[in-house]
């Protein structure tokens, strides 16, 4: 070659291998480091920290969730059937077109009982209950709400409360039917005042 040419490299290819390349395979994840290197005391205090705050998660709803039953602010008593004649609306009115006043001979029957809502709470409270209706045999009838609202620590809310010719029974019972009542479900809703 002459002193400006440059020299070229040499064209032919390397010889082959005697056998092909062996595999050598490719983690997708770190591999194990030996216990007592870093990578496991970063994962020991890892889970140590989770166990932490599970425990502390379940301590805190524990200590919240303390607080009694509210079906146990709800008392039902004295249930009767009572009956009344319904002529005795002394507005009624036959001579009229409307049919909501007239004066028929049937008999108004309404289950009466009596409830008492106290607020044991440590604040204000509003109050849902749903009350359950049995027959003789314990058999469910149907069922009535009543409510409290803004019921003050401590406070107590008794009034009477009914199931009318209004309410839906099942089965297409009667008022009569009715043997007793309970108090089926509580939602107290605590105030912020």
């Amino acid at each position: 070659m002459t002193e400006g040419t440059p020299e070229r490299p040499d064209s032919t290819p390397p010889p082959l291998p005697a056998a092909p390349p062996t595999f050598t395979a490719v983690h997708p994840y770190p591999t194990a480091v030996p216990a007592g290197g870093k990578r496991g005391r970063t994962l020991t205090v890892v889970v140590a920290v989770v166990v932490l705050l599970l425990a502390a998660a379940g301590v805190s709803w524990w200590a919240l969730a303390g607080e009694e039953d509210p079906i146990d602010h709800v008392e039902v008593s004295g249930g009767k059937l009572i009956t009344s004649d319904s002529d005795a609306y002394e507005d009624c009115d036959d001579t009229d077109e409307y049919t909501y006043n007239d004066c028929d001979a049937d008999t108004d029957e309404t289950y009466e009982f009596v409830y008492k809502i106290t607020n044991k709470g440590d604040g204000p409270a509003n109050y849902s209950v749903i009350v359950n209706a049995f027959d003789e045999d314990g058999d469910f009838l149907g069922q009535t709400y009543i409510g409290s609202a803004h019921l003050a620590a401590g406070k107590t809310d008794a009034d009477k409360s009914q199931f009318s010719d209004y309410s839906e029974l099942e089965d297409e019972r009667e008022l009569s039917d009715i043997a007793s009542v309970k108090v089926a479900y509580v939602e107290r809703v605590a105030l912020a005042n």
